[in-house]
């Protein structure tokens, strides 16, 4: 009798267990389908990226150069309404100690950024443009929306009942005030990574909306890709995901009462097996976004501009009081 009643108890425990991780993955399930589907609030963040790097048979001043990437740090703040194709977009970047703001301001077919270092505007009709061809309510998209929602649901589909934790329930202090929210907590390991990546760049290889804006945006402009197609280069990253090993892998998010994600944490160690000069052989990324002011009326406080205050493309060098690159081969 008393091996009988062990046995049931453990039965009843196993299916405790298997009813919570099953509630657990389906409550984070539900709130990262909601979360998606807000049209307008406040978001802000701030993320961190700590890389190592192969320096042997580097010289002292390409040593000094790669530095400068060794610490990245940065943060952003939005205000957004997708109904009204309206937004302003605060970023602010830190290399190696070097600071950039950047300001873009979305304001229904008017697009334009504050330029760092100088503080002048600059209108954006080519992203005007390009904007107006996207297929989202107002928002630029580098990657069709059948991407994004076929890696969001392959991340989804990767998730099993025992990767998702629902941990206590926490205040957190938010902008709003006191929010009361649950805990979802997901571990995944380098099998699992590696399965996402794989799918993701599959993805992308076919994806006609990210080879355009390839070829037009980032291959012209970013120098050392100017002679790699997007197949290449996917093709490359997919052949040496093998190099890399996930060492940890943590992510974890606060739902409020109404089902939202209000707070996202997210944070990934890689180790890389790359004996190249220059070449990553680790790093480290954290990132930290708050949600609020969910789907309630924004304020948009957007800046007049004039021929003083404003400057086009071409005659941006010669307003520039010094070139950028200059900054990173000023000696100490």
């Amino acid at each position: 009798m008393k091996k009988l009643m062990i046995a049931i108890l453990a039965l009843v425990l196993a299916a405790a267990l298997i009813s919570c991780s099953f509630d657990s993955l389906e409550g984070y399930k539900k709130a990262a389908e909601k979360t998606e589907q807000i049209k307008k609030g406040r978001t802000e963040g701030e993320f961190s990226l700590v890389m190592d790097f192969n320096t042997s048979g580097m010289t002292e001043e390409q040593i000094k150069e790669l530095n400068y990437f060794k610490n990245i740090k940065g943060s952003f703040n939005v205000a957004y309404d997708d109904e009204l194709e309206k937004g302003i977009f605060r970023y602010y970047l830190n290399l190696g100690g070097l600071g950039f703001d950047l300001d873009l301001f979305v304001n229904g077919e008017e697009i334009f950024m504050k330029l760092p270092v100088i503080g002048k505007y600059m209108r954006l009709s080519e992203i005007k443009e390009y904007m107006a061809d996207t297929q989202g309510e107002g928002k630029s998209e580098v990657i069709s929306g059948e991407t994004q929602d076929a890696i969001k649901e392959k991340w989804l589909g990767l998730l099993n009942k025992e990767d998702v934790f629902k941990g206590k329930d926490t205040v957190l202090t938010t902008p709003d005030g006191e929010v009361k929210t649950t805990e979802y907590t997901i571990r995944l390991n380098d099998e699992q990574i590696k399965s996402l990546a794989e799918y993701s760049m599959d993805l992308l290889s076919k994806d006609k909306k990210l080879e355009e804006n390839y070829e037009n945006y980032i291959r012209k402009n970013v120098e050392f890709l100017k002679d790699t197609s997007l197949e290449k280069l996917l093709s490359d990253m997919k052949e040496n995901i093998d190099k890399y090993t996930v060492e940890s892998f943590g992510y974890t998010a606060y739902v409020d009462i109404d089902g939202y994600i209000v707070n996202e944490k997210v944070g990934i160690t890689l180790e890389v097996d790359n004996a190249e000069p220059a070449s990553v052989t680790g790093f480290s990324y954290e990132l930290d976004i708050k949600n609020w002011d969910i789907n309630k009326e924004q304020e948009f406080d957007f800046p007049a501009l004039t021929d003083e205050n404003t400057v086009d493309m071409e005659n941006m060098e010669q307003n520039m009081p010094f070139k950028i690159e200059a900054l990173f081969n000023k000696k100490d």
